[in-house]
This record gives structure tokens, C-alpha cells and sequence, in this order.
């Protein structure tokens, strides 16, 4: 018996267990496919790979190498730990050799990976003796250093942010800008929904500064496997990149195991008995949590046991992150409990497990978790631990979403009329416009005095730093302040609607696994002053909903309705909040805020009223809305399986009284203003995801509905009414009734 399967009986023995193991799937291994270095490889580059025990590279690193030696712009689409890093590296460094001039400036989503990949490059710098000064340039990097790196470093290892802030002062980079051969863009699958579409808009505003210096480097992304890798690169880019997707490195055995929490009490406590038991096993494991929090909890649950293990996640000091990934290396801490901060390529060793705890969002962001484990080719171990919502319900019973690696699509919307409008006014302050991304804006821009048009194109005209008020993670910028009412610190910022919704008056709100109490929200001065208090309940928002249709893009039948998409005008308003202990609700509070209005970008499915059941429910509510609502909820929540995006991204509605029609109709809309392209994707999969949501409603075990089916967390009518039967009746009509 293999020590994975040893691993999984032993589980099975525990006095905890309950039969929660669901299934188990085993990945095959595969032996590696091996290239001898490319005939044009720069002699000193070779003995350096051979001084680290490099003798030969796999072919998909030969392969990128010959299409950048072509001249191409490449996109490499391969599973965590098949070498990427020496695939667009080796390229680099080969052309840096051979030109003392030549620059490269590599970005990565997160700061850890940067001060990571920084050690690479600086081994190479002192085997080459290429004077490439690789140096980290980003929000830490001290004032003194910066501009040493912007005169004499070779590569420049930085953010998206980083460069968004830099482009103004860009005669500062003329040295640096003018050389510049190469921009890496490493795990470019994390640049998708918002934070991607506004760093497609940097990556063309870097692109006007380089051609104004006479230079046009090369790009090369790495990306996690996405089912649309060449098309996402180019959204980012620009430019039409070759694609490299074959992977080629070896791989172990795979055991995969899915573990059902849904009935057998805290899925955190459940996540902890697996995560001990692994490592009383004798199993090196990395257990992926959702949250800091419950990063911080599982953790602190297994070290009760005397186990030597430990947190690790975004927001300590670079040090602590340090010294957590070594004492990991080497042996000091046998398990580690992290966010998805170290689902990147950090160098964290050898791994025999890994636990997954809860859907990370996507199946990408699900192999890239597991791909930690069984990095040298050995044998590992996976346990997906499924919580009680929908998509975590909906896997369990369709492993097979996750086993054939169906990945999902990276989303980057280049047509939002704000997030343009922002880098616009970014743009105009660092080169004239001539001509601007889109005129009508321009124009717009012009009108409200922020933009002149002058013989050389559009400059900017206001008063402010418009990078101040351009944030890569939203869209409009208009953001809150949360503050501590005791001593006005800074707690943390979050978008305007999220605001309303979460930091009320009289909201009880979770800051770093501390409560607070909402004492005000100042919508004016964007700002909301919170007290440190404990208190035994938590709040809910309870909120209305209006949609008004603006303009119908594309329609189509789904038997006797009809499915559209389109421009639609959203109405929220915060109309009170409920005070809940242990899921039951111990009072209610009403609140007078103003409604927020924003255009998006939505689906609608308009229902005839003989599919729907007629007369009112117990509670008095239309019989009818009951269908709609778990319709509704079971849509959005299944609806992050085929598109790439948070269950916070998508927002649904549903109504008897349709304005458009004045008919039932369903709701689904990007929660985003002015929209990001998710409910376009939603729309061209909409059938696939009726069928996901007919088979999740019909074979959950639940009665009246449940967290598995139709109950959302994120409900502003706190799940009332709920009617599972009729919306899985609902949902098998609008396929036709046989549909399979």
C-alpha cells in the first residue's frame, strides 16, 4: 500500500470520521519529455544551467526559447512547477548577454513572488558577471535606492501597480525605457475581471511611453492553465502571442480526494482533523484556505494538538514571510496554513499533501493549488474539502468538473466606459493623446474640463493626480474610508456599494478577526467610523432591487420564454438589516439611505406566467416569486464554475413584475459598474448553466432548499421567499422539459 493510500485508510479509521470521504480520483504520472539546449544557447549561460545541475531543458522550454530567438510574443500556459521560470528567463538572459545594453522588466501579480524570483536572477547576475543589478522596484523599496535601480539595473522585477504610478515620471526611466527588450508577465491568469481589465490598460499605456522612446520589447506571459490563453494575452498585450500549452515536465501520482463537510459540523474543525491527521502520518502538507482568518484559525486549531505548524498569508512583514517559507523548507515546520498567497510559484520544497479547503473560486486556481504537492515528481497527495454552499455541492457531485481540468475563461473587458475614462486621463498626463482610445469619451472628458485638445492631442487639464483616483482593483475609485472612531487609524478601504452593504450604521463588521460596530457612515466625505466592540450577534443588509432594460443586444428562445442581453439601469437600496445569532434572527432595524444607481451590463430571462405556480404562498408572498428567487440564486451561484470570477462579481434579481414586460423575469447582472464582460460569458453559456442548476436543485436531498441548492449568503432579502420545487420544475420548462 502506497503511503497516500496508507494516508487515506488512516482517515477512514479516525474516531472523527463519518463517512465524509465522497470519492477518490488517482492522476497518472508522466515521465518528462527532455530538449538539449537550443545550438544558439550563449556559452556562459549554458555553464551556468549546467552548474545547477541543468544538463538538458524540457521541450516546452525549448520550444518558448526558439519562438522568442523567431521574434514572437509568447504565452506559456503550462501546470504549477513545470520550470516557467527558466522557460521565459533563459530567453532573457540570453539576450541580455549578448547586448550590455538591453533591459527586462518582469511583473508579478503579488510581492512575495517578486522578492522570490529576485534571488534567481541575482545568482545568475554574480555566475554571469552581466552586470544586470536585478533589483525589486515597487511600494517598499526604499526612496534612497530608487534611483540607482532606474539608472544602472538591467532587470527590474515590479507590479502593476508599481508601474501605474511610475508612468508620469517616466523621463526618469528614459535610460531603462529606451533599452528595453523584454516585459515578462508572470501568472497572468490572475489578471482577469476588474483587476485585469485595468491592467490591459496600463500594459497600453506603458506601450505608448516605450514607442515614444524608440523601443518595442518583446512579451512573454506565463499563465496557469485557463481555457482561453492566447486570446487573454492578447486582451492584456495588445499583441497576438504564440502559444506554448504542451506540458512537458514529469509528474507523480495524483490521489484526489473529495470530503464532504456538509453534515458532520464545522467545515473548519473538519479541515483541521484532515490537515492533523496527514501530518501525524508523517506527510509534509499545505492546506489552502479561503480567508486570513480562517488561515489563522485552522492553524492555531492544529498547533492545540502540538503540532509544528503555523499560518502563513498576505499582509505580514516580508521577513515573517521568510522565515515561514524556510523553516518550511527545512523541515522546522511540517505544515503550513495558507490563503492562496502561496498557490504561486514561491519555492516552497517538497510536498506529499495538500489540502484544499473550500472552492477556490476556479479550476484553474484549484490544480495550481494542488500542483504544490509532489513538485519533484513523487507522489502526492489532494483533499478537496467541500463546505456546504452551492458550488461547493455541485462539484462534489460532479467531480468530473474537476478531474477532465475543464478550466475556465479569463475575462478582460477593453470597452468600459470608466475604467477607459480613468487611464485616459492617465494617459493625457503622460503623453498628449493623438489619437485617444475612443473619441465620444475624449469629447465627454473635454466637456467636463479634464481633458484639452491641443495641436499634439488630448492633455490633461485637472487639477488632481488622476493615478490618485485610478485604482487597479475597481472601476470607478470611488472608494470609502473605514476608520477607528477611537483613534481615526486607517482600518481599510473598500468600493462605495460594498460599503452600503457591509458599513451601515449599526453593521457589526470583521477587521483582521477583530468585531467592530459601525457608529457612521458619511457618504459625502467617504467615510465610515467604526468602535472595537464584542457583541453576540452579527447584522445582515436587507436591500431592494429595480432594473430597468436599456437596450437588448441579443436574444434567443429557451422554449416558451425568452433569454436576452443587454444594457440595464440597477436601483440598490439598503432599506434595513436583520441582527442574527446562530442563524436565527433576534431582531430587525430599519435605515434611510440613499439608493445607488449605476449601469451594467445584464441577462434577463422573461418567464411566462403559466410556468410559474399561481396565487400566493404561506408566508403571502406570489407563489410564483418563490421559483424565480431560487432559480435566481442557483444561476448566480453556479455561475463562477464556467466563467472566471468571485460569487461577489455577478449579482442576480428577480421580480413578478418585469418593467420592460411587465411580466416574471429573471435577473442576472455584472455587479460592477458599466459591467467587465461576465454576464456576456454568462449569457453565451446560459443553456449549460439551466441544466447545472435543474441537476444541483433536483438531486440535493434538502426539502424546502438549502446552502447546496438555492440559500445564498449574499441575499438581501435574507432568502425569502424560497421555493426549490418550483424553480426545478421552472428550470427543466425553460430547457423544454426533456432536455438532457
Amino acid at each position: 500500500m502506497t503511503r497516500a493510500l496508507a494516508a487515506i485508510e488512516r482517515i477512514r479509521s479516525a474516531p472523527w470520521y463519518n463517512g465524509q470521504i465522497a470519492a477518490v480520483h488517482v492522476v497518472p504520472g508522466r515521465p518528462a519529455e527532455f530538449a538539449p539546449f537550443p545550438e544558439s544557447l550563449d556559452q556562459g549561460l549554458r555553464g551556468f544551467l549546467l552548474s545547477r545541475g541543468i544538463t538538458s531543458l524540457y521541450v516546452h522550454q525549448a520550444e518558448t526559447f526558439r519562438h522568442i530567438e523567431a521574434g514572437h510574443d509568447v504565452v506559456l500556459a503550462t501546470a504549477t512547477a513545470s520550470g516557467k521560470t527558466l522557460a521565459f528567463a533563459l530567453p532573457v538572459l540570453d539576450r541580455l548577454s549578448r547586448d550590455p545594453d538591453a533591459t527586462a522588466l518582469f511583473l508579478y501579480p503579488m510581492k512575495a513572488l517578486s522578492n522570490d524570483q529576485l534571488a534567481f536572477f541575482a545568482q545568475a547576475d554574480e555566475a554571469l558577471a552581466l552586470d544586470l543589478l536585478p533589483a525589486v522596484y515597487d511600494g517598499d523599496t526604499p526612496r534612497i535606492r530608487r534611483p540607482r535601480i532606474r539608472q544602472l539595473s538591467r532587470i527590474v522585477i515590479s507590479n502593476p501597480y508599481e508601474i501605474h504610478e511610475t508612468l508620469p515620471y517616466h523621463g526618469m526611466w528614459r535610460r531603462f525605457f529606451s533599452n528595453l527588450a523584454f516585459v515578462v508577465i508572470d501568472e497572468a491568469h490572475r489578471y482577469s475581471g476588474v483587476f485585469g481589465s485595468n491592467v490591459a490598460q496600463v500594459t497600453r499605456r506603458l506601450l505608448r511611453v516605450l514607442e515614444a522612446y524608440g523601443s518595442r520589447p518583446r512579451f512573454i506571459l506565463a499563465s496557469a492553465s485557463i481555457a482561453n490563453p492566447a486570446e487573454h494575452a492578447a486582451r492584456l498585450t495588445s499583441r497576438e502571442c504564440v502559444l506554448v500549452d504542451r506540458d512537458t515536465a514529469p509528474s507523480g501520482s495524483r490521489h484526489v480526494v473529495f470530503f464532504d463537510t456538509s453534515a458532520s459540523g464545522s467545515p473548519h474543525v473538519q479541515t483541521r482533523n484532515v490537515f492533523a491527521t496527514l501530518l501525524h502520518h508523517g506527510l509534509k502538507t499545505l492546506c489552502f484556505t479561503l480567508s486570513r482568518r480562517t488561515a489563522e484559525l485552522v492553524a492555531s486549531l492544529a498547533v492545540e494538538e502540538g503540532l509544528p505548524v503555523a499560518p502563513y498569508r498576505a499582509g505580514y512583514l516580508p521577513e515573517d514571510r521568510r522565515r515561514l517559507e524556510k523553516g518550511f523548507r527545512e523541515g522546522t515546520y511540517r505544515g503550513l496554513v495558507s490563503t492562496d498567497a502561496l498557490s504561486l510559484g514561491i519555492d516552497i520544497g517538497d510536498l506529499d499533501a495538500v489540502v484544499v479547503s473550500g472552492y477556490p473560486g476556479s479550476v484553474s486556481a484549484f490544480w495550481q493549488e494542488v500542483g504544490r504537492g509532489g513538485r519533484r515528481g513523487g507522489e502526492s497527495l489532494a483533499f478537496f474539502v467541500a463546505f456546504d454552499g452551492i458550488i461547493d455541492q455541485y462539484i462534489l457531485r460532479h467531480p468530473d468538473l474537476l478531474m477532465s481540468r475543464s478550466f475556465e475563461r479569463a475575462t478582460v473587458d477593453l470597452d468600459n466606459e470608466h475604467i477607459l475614462a480613468g487611464h485616459m486621463l492617465c494617459a493625457a498626463s503622460e503623453l498628449p493623446l493623438n489619437p485617444p482610445q475612443d473619441e465620444a469619451i475624449a469629447k465627454r472628458l473635454e466637456g467636463a474640463g479634464l481633458l484639452h485638445r491641443t495641436d499634439y492631442g488630448y492633455i490633461y487639464k485637472g487639477t488632481g493626480r488622476p493615478h490618485e483616483a485610478v485604482r487597479l482593483d475597481s472601476i470607478t475609485g470611488d472608494a470609502v474610508t473605514l476608520v477607528d472612531a477611537l483613534d481615526e487609524k486607517v482600518l481599510e478601504t473598500m468600493d462605495l456599494w460594498r460599503a452600503v452593504r457591509e458599513v451601515f450604521p449599526g453593521a457589526v463588521y470583521l477587521h483582521q478577526a477583530q468585531t467592530y460596530l459601525v457608529e457612521d457612515l458619511d457618504l459625502k466625505a467617504r467615510v465610515a467610523r467604526l468602535r472595537r466592540q464584542d457583541v453576540p450577534y452579527y447584522t445582515v443588509a436587507l436591500t431592494s432591487k429595480e432594473a430597468e432594460c436599456l437596450d437588448v443586444q441579443e436574444s434567443f428562445s429557451l422554449w416558451e420564454a425568452k433569454a436576452s442581453l443587454g444594457r440595464l439601469r440597477m436601483t440598490h437600496q439598503v432599506r434595513g438589516y436583520l441582527l442574527k445569532r446562530f442563524d436565527r434572527v433576534i431582531g430587525s432595524r430599519d435605515l434611510d439611505l440613499p439608493a445607488h444607481c449605476f449601469e451594467t451590463s445584464g441577462l434577463w430571462i422573461d418567464c411566462p406566467p403559466d410556468l410559474l405556480p399561481k396565487g400566493n404562498d404561506q408566508s403571502g408572498f406570489p407563489a410564483g416569486l418563490g421559483a424565480l428567487h431560487a432559480l435566481e440564486h442557483t444561476l448566480v451561484g453556479l455561475a463562477p464554475v464556467l466563467i472566471s470570477c468571485d460569487p461577489t462579481d455577478l449579482a442576480g434579481f428577480s421580480t413578478i413584475m418585469a418593467p420592460h414586460t411587465g411580466g416574471p423575469a429573471i435577473f442576472i447582472y455584472d455587479g460592477h459598474e458599466g459591467g467587465i464582460g461576465l454576464a456576456q460569458a454568462a449569457f453565451s453559456e446560459l443553456r449549460t448553466l439551466l441544466r447545472m442548476a435543474r441537476d444541483q436543485l433536483a438531486s440535493c436531498p434538502c426539502e424546502k432548499g438549502c446552502p447546496a441548492c438555492c440559500l445564498s449568503p449574499y441575499c438581501g432579502n435574507d432568502n425569502q421567499p424560497m421555493d426549490k420545487g418550483a424553480a426545478t420544475a421552472l428550470a427543466s420548462a425553460l430547457l423544454g422539459g426533456h432536455e438532457g
